[in-house]
């Protein structure tokens, strides 16, 4: 058995599209979902939609972020800073192409899941099993791994957030931070996702990463006029914030 964790779509559906063909060509029909679904990207809708009308077999779906913004800004949000403009300006985007049944399944999604599969027991969660806005990645030490790990009762825990891959393990706990689908930030345009593989009942850590047209997501996102384009296109095509 095979299952696909997917992480920080963030509105790209022509990543997400890419994805799901590459996973269904390596026989894989169950999918977790780790959060940053729809915002902030050109394609929320339709990222939303082709997860909610797949085929596929969602064993876990948790909350990210950017999801709990539909719950932490109103329409009545008044910005005082300019960071506040840019969050105040992608959630009026993403709502405004949202149907009200679409924001409230975003917002009864839990914070975390815990499920067993293959007789593991995996925690999963958006950044760490202490906080859905920090990330466990290479960047982090050993004793904040450490922190962020303590009292998970899970073997495994899959988490994302950070939009960099990672394979670890601290206290015995294995770590998979699967990456971005949608908005890769390691320097690497390719989508990544993570696989994990049960096969002959030992189960493997796999991080797959897939090339996509890029140029198709940023026509998108002018077709459907997206705020902030340039700074957009520059994080697409770099994979980077700098």
């Amino acid at each position: 058995m095979k299952v696909a964790v997917l992480s920080d779509i963030h509105g790209n559906a022509v990543a997400l599209n890419y994805t799901i063909e590459d996973l269904k060509s390596l026989g894989i029909s169950k999918i977790v979902i780790l959060g940053d679904v729809v915002m902030k990207g050109p394609m929320p809708s339709e990222s939303l939609e082709i997860l909610r009308n797949s085929d596929l077999e969602i064993v876990a779906w948790v909350k990210g972020n950017t999801d709990l913004w539909f719950e932490e800004i109103t329409d009545n949000f008044i910005p005082s800073t300019k960071r506040e403009k840019e969050l105040y300006t992608y959630y009026k985007y993403a709502k405004d192409n949202l149907e009200e049944d679409q924001l409230l399944f975003i917002k009864e999604l839990p914070l975390e899941c815990s499920i067993t599969l293959n007789g593991v027991k995996i925690l999963c969660v958006h950044g760490t099993p202490q906080s859905i806005v920090e990330a466990i990645d290479s960047s982090v030490s050993e004793e904040e791994m450490k922190r962020a790990v303590k009292g998970v009762k899970e073997q495994v825990i899959l988490s994302g957030h950070s939009h960099t891959s990672f394979i670890g393990e601290v206290d015995n706990k294995k770590i998979f931070n699967v990456g971005s689908v949608g908005n890769s930030l390691d320097g690497d345009d390719r989508i990544s996702y993570g696989i994990l593989d049960f096969t002959d009942n030992e189960m493997k850590l796999v991080n797959r990463r897939i090339s996509y047209p890029l140029n198709e997501v940023i026509d998108m996102a002018v077709n459907n006029k997206f705020p902030y384009l340039e700074e957009y296109k520059k994080v697409i095509l770099t994979a980077s914030m700098e």
